[in-house]
């Protein structure tokens, strides 16, 4: 641990940055008449900011440079408006290049070390804890291809507020620390949060009954059936539920799994030591109590009797591998970020400690799934052919296709009051309809029983209609643009603060999502109320976005 470290008793003395540094918001405003580079005129504070980072970096406008997408109709309208708005000021000259899913991670993956010359527009699903929505993005331990800060972004004071937050376990304090965060990235701009998506699902109102749509796009499929949370979902005839993906399944192995279309067809298969419900309460799972032995160490004690789908039971060994195996992985922060190793006690009891004190332990058992040894061993590739402890196994995957699982037999619940066992729904199919219109009409056509993916603009249709109901609701998800700060003139801050400025919210929201989400300028949703308070929003936005 670093020696200049700030601890909790010295963050309020933390310098937040401000808008200019130097000359600060009122000097913007203060700034007379128009500023010129060449022959463009900087007209506002934005342009004047850009202006004067073009300057800084010896950059001649237009500055050629492209905004890299995905196929998606609504990305492509997404990247036309902020091209225009940032072509308008004379100092960029924008191309769009659209790709192929796959081909785009691999993009991302390697952005930095190419100096690949883009913005990047990307969706990032965050979770039930704050350090969700910033520790894989921005912690400068988490560079790509270990982590998904794809434009190796590295600030001390970024680091050390998300570290801080990590260990702080007092909710107030860790309100305190994680709202000061968001300010200092959105002064620093490595990125610039645009749109808080929302959970939109739709279904067939004549024949699924039960449904409840979970918040995080990563477990939409949730509802289907979690007995620990109290849910499951019904068919009034037959016993295939079809559902639907937006994107093929990459891969299936917990340790490099970054994409939500591979998280959502993997969610019944896989399952952690805990779960979170749809009202954000931690919930046992595959720990049946854990219990604080001291500051950094848990006991936790297994349900016996679990079966995985290869026919393994449920061990602490199995525990103790599960985690173990993210080492050197794409998602090795979600253990190295906490873990410091384990003690088996019995066959169904585990110590596990923490290098630090760590306040979300429990949410983040959430996010490890548990796995068979003959996956710990090296003798199953999880990342063809998925095997856990959930309520569906794998069954069938056709690339561009669908992707099919069927009931765990020997799932460990026994049915109570509430949920009852085994699931209803025998067959869960998700057809693989990357293109919006094809899923609402695949929906319209009864081939498809549920999606979570129609065109914005048909929410509210069909809303209105009874033949489908429709539950939308404030979600985890939220769209950025990322720049390349591996790269002038973006190596500026003040030319990222900006394009910051400049990036039109209200018109994205509106004119290509049609009012399904919420315009935002802090990385942390609103899900996360106590987080992201709408009063906190606001002044943020009001001091480094839209400054009068």
């Amino acid at each position: 641990m670093a020696e200049n470290r700030v601890g909790p008793s010295d963050r309020h003395r933390l310098r937040r940055r401000s808008l200019l540094k130097g000359v600060g918001t009122a000097g913007i405003a203060g700034l007379a008449g128009c500023v010129r580079s060449n022959d463009i005129e900087a007209d506002g504070p934005a342009e004047e900011l850009i202006q004067t980072g073009f300057e800084a970096t010896g950059i001649e406008p237009p500055f050629e440079t492209t905004i890299a997408i995905t196929e998606d109709t609504e990305r492509s309208r997404f990247a036309q408006l902020l091209a225009t708005e940032l072509e308008d000021t004379g100092f960029f000259d924008i191309s769009i290049s659209e790709y192929e899913w796959t081909t785009y991670l691999e993009m991302l993956n390697t952005a930095a070390d190419d100096e690949e010359n883009a913005l990047f527009i990307v969706s990032w699903t965050g979770g039930w804890d704050p350090d969700d929505y910033v520790n894989t993005l921005f912690h400068s331990d988490n560079h790509t291809p270990t982590g998904l800060n794809i434009n190796h972004y590295a600030s001390e004071t970024v680091d050390e507020y998300i570290d801080d937050g990590l260990e702080e376990t007092s909710p107030d304090e860790r309100v305190e620390i994680y709202q000061q965060l968001q300010e200092e990235l959105v002064a620093d701009s490595p990125a610039s949060f645009v749109r808080v998506s929302e959970a939109a699902h739709v279904w067939d109102a004549d024949s699924v009954s039960g449904w409840r749509a979970y918040p995080l796009e990563s477990g939409t499929y949730t509802a289907i059936y979690a007995p620990w949370a109290g849910v499951y979902t019904d068919l009034e005839d037959g016993n295939e539920f079809v559902g639907d993906l937006g994107g093929d399944v990459s891969t299936t192995d917990p340790v490099s799994m970054n994409d939500t279309a591979s998280s959502r067809a993997t969610q019944l298969v896989y399952e952690g030591l805990t779960g979170v419900d749809f009202d954000g309460t931690v919930q046992p799972v595959l720990a049946a109590d854990w219990t604080q032995l001291d500051s950094t160490t848990y006991r936790v004690a297994l349900r016996e009797g679990v079966r995985f789908h290869n026919g393994e039971e449920l061990t602490a060994a199995h525990v103790k591998g599960s985690f173990e195996r993210y080492e050197g992985e794409a998602r090795e922060s979600d253990v190295t970020d906490w873990y410091d190793g384990s003690e088996i006690v019995d066959d169904y009891t585990i110590d596990i400690r923490c290098w630090r004190k760590y306040g979300p332990f429990e949410r983040r058992l959430f996010d490890l799934p548990i796995v068979p040894m003959a996956a710990i061993d090296g003798d199953l590739d999880l990342a063809s052919r998925p095997v856990g402890t959930g309520p569906y196994r794998f069954n069938d995957y056709r690339a561009g296709d669908h992707w099919r699982l069927r009931r765990f037999e020997d799932y460990w619940f026994d049915g109570d009051e509430r949920v009852p066992a085994p699931a209803p729904i025998e067959t869960v199919t998700l057809e693989i309809i990357t293109e919006a219109a094809a899923r609402r009409g695949a929906l319209e056509a009864g081939d498809i029983d549920f999606s979570d993916g129609v065109p914005s603009a048909s929410l509210a249709e069909l809303g209105e209609d009874d033949a489908y109901d429709v539950d939308r609701h404030v979600g985890g998800g939220f769209d950025l643009v990322i720049y390349p700060l591996y790269r002038e003139p973006f190596t500026d801050e003040q030319v990222r603060r900006g394009c910051n400025m400049l990036i039109p919210r209200e018109a994205i929201v509106e004119n290509v999502y049609h009012g399904h989400g919420q315009p935002t300028y802090t990385p942390i949703s609103p899900l996360l109320e106590t987080y992201a308070d709408e009063g906190f929003r606001e002044r943020i936005a009001d001091e480094y976005v839209r400054p009068d």
